[in-house]
């Protein structure tokens, strides 16, 4: 695979820039993620849920 990217003529830099920008940014998000507090995600992933709970409420 290495041996391809070498025996490009002229475009390899951006072949190899755009690789590193796509990896660079995907380890961030994961890091990110994995960071990111676990009661914020449980109400986040709750939200949509108690929205229709508590409008099925206000109208009964």
């Amino acid at each position: 695979m290495f041996k391809q990217i070498k025996d490009l003529a002229g475009g390899e830099m951006y072949l190899i820039t755009s690789l590193l920008l796509f990896m660079v940014f995907f380890v961030l998000v994961g890091v990110y993620l994995l960071k990111l507090n676990k009661n914020h995600i449980s109400l986040m992933s709750n939200l949509p849920i108690e929205d229709n709970q508590t409008q099925g409420d206000e109208k009964a």
